[in-house]
């Protein structure tokens, strides 16, 4: 579809040149249209990078108000070359390499530069006289066109490329763009008037106050540059700090029950590494860390009796200790951040067949992470020793695991965890109770959000 589109632009811009040169008696003045070419190419050379937004660069740039000139000042084979120069500006400096691309913004500058000369040349007063009233509607209906044929032009293949729907990106370019748009092409069109008048010292007359006031805009840029810099500083620093805050109230909540010691850490060491084999976002992975290494949270509402009971519990206790999923959810829902946590926490008993607890979800009811949470905390279970049983080896738990599969446990998580066993051996997979002494080391692996 992004093709056809391309091949659309490249017929219509076709069209319009065989059109033009063969309607069009007109001669170039090249002592006009040069300084035009030059300076509008410049100011594309000299676009400012604003901000980025999803890692998309936004960039500023007065080339709109060049465009807008040439658009009231040239008759239109002078346009198009003007448009052409202009266009291959574009595209050469930033450096596209992808032919599509390439063709895609010359051939849309060329379009769309040519349609808009069709607006002011139908609408204008031809009398010579760029700068009077009777001029006003029709610039503010060429500005209009030029405007709303650009944004639509590169909303279009934007939304077929990316698969989001058009009048959702024509909305939002509208908002970025609108208001500045707005406000270089009057530039434009007072520069028109100004060329019109002094030629070469008019179009001067404008370029030097637009270059001082592209260089007071980087200065701002670099500054602003600066100022993201050290928040992010600042936001990394604050995310090793609520790690490690992390894993101490992660050795709380196994210290209510002394044999559990290191069993959270072990859970989202596993966790985590299923999360890089099932190419888990940045994002994501931080919500299954926290999520792992918290999932036990709500045996801190569960009294020591219970949890430390040496024998058997009675229905009655275990009825106690199945409501930890949900006390957990209670205690971290209203944290601002800390929503999605709090659902990995509330599910990760449950069971992929429906048979698990509070809410009996079944397949994709559960988070993905709660049902990567399930296996680990199940597998740390069968691997580490108890007062009340031997830890059992590894294979054996693989045994468990892969019967357990499509009932139990999601069927993806346990051929991630299956991978994950054979490239990185056994050993990978410990005793967590045998493991206290190495609880740093555990959080270490933990930090980063890479895969261990």
């Amino acid at each position: 579809m992004a093709k056809v589109y391309i091949a659309f632009h490249v017929m219509l811009t076709s069209i319009i040149f065989y059109y033009v040169l063969k309607n069009s008696p007109s001669s170039i003045l090249f002592s006009r249209l040069i300084p035009f070419i030059v300076f509008g190419s410049m100011f594309e050379i000299l676009r400012l990078k604003a901000f980025s937004v999803n890692e998309q660069e936004m960039n500023v740039s007065a080339g709109s108000a060049i465009i807008l000139a040439a658009v009231m000042l040239f008759n239109p084979l002078e346009l198009l070359l003007f448009a052409f120069c202009y266009g291959l500006s574009i595209v050469i400096f930033p450096r596209i390499v992808s032919p599509f691309k390439f063709i895609f913004n010359l051939t849309e500058t060329i379009n769309v530069t040519y349609i808009t000369f069709l607006v002011w040349n139908s609408l204008h007063l031809k009398n010579g006289v760029l700068l009077c009233t009777e001029n006003i509607l029709p610039m503010l209906f060429t500005i209009s066109a030029f405007v709303l044929l650009d944004i639509l032009s590169v909303s279009i293949i934007v939304s077929i490329s990316s698969h989001i729907k058009l009048f959702t990106i024509w909305r939002k370019s509208l908002e970025w763009v609108l208001v500045s748009y707005v406000l270089v092409a009057f530039v434009g069109w007072i520069l028109a008037a100004t060329y019109n008048e002094f030629h070469l010292f008019g179009l001067l007359g404008f370029v030097l106050p637009l270059l001082l006031m592209r260089y007071n805009m980087y200065l701002f840029v670099k500054d602003k540059e600066t100022q993201y810099a050290q928040l992010q500083d600042y936001n990394e620093l604050l995310k090793d700090n609520n790690e490690q805050l992390l894993i101490t109230l992660s050795h709380i909540i196994d210290a209510r029950e002394n044999s559990l010691l290191g069993h959270s850490l072990t859970v989202a060491k596993y966790a985590t590494a299923i999360g890089a084999k099932l190419n888990f976002t940045t994002e994501e992975m931080y919500d299954l860390k926290r999520g792992s290494l918290l999932h036990d949270i709500g045996k801190l509402g569960i009294c020591e009796a219970i949890l430390q009971k040496p024998g058997k519990l009675t229905e009655d206790e275990f009825k106690v200790i199945r409501g930890h999923s949900l006390i957990g959810y209670k205690i971290l829902e209203s944290n601002k951040g800390m929503e999605r946590v709090a659902k990995i926490i509330i599910q990760h008993h449950e069971q992929y067949s429906g048979g698990g607890y509070p809410n009996q979800l079944k397949a994709e009811e559960i988070l993905i992470e709660s049902r990567i949470v399930a296996l680990c905390d199940a597998l740390d279970t069968m691997l580490s020793t108890r007062p009340y049983k031997q830890g059992w080896p590894i294979d054996k738990a693989v045994v468990e695991i892969v019967r357990c599969r499509g009932t139990h446990f999601d069927l993806k998580v346990v051929d991630a965890f299956l991978e994950l066993k054979s490239e990185l051996g056994d050993g990978f997979f410990t005793n967590s109770y045998e493991a206290k002494d190495n609880e740093l080391s555990l959080g270490n692996l933990l930090s980063g959000h890479q895969e261990p």
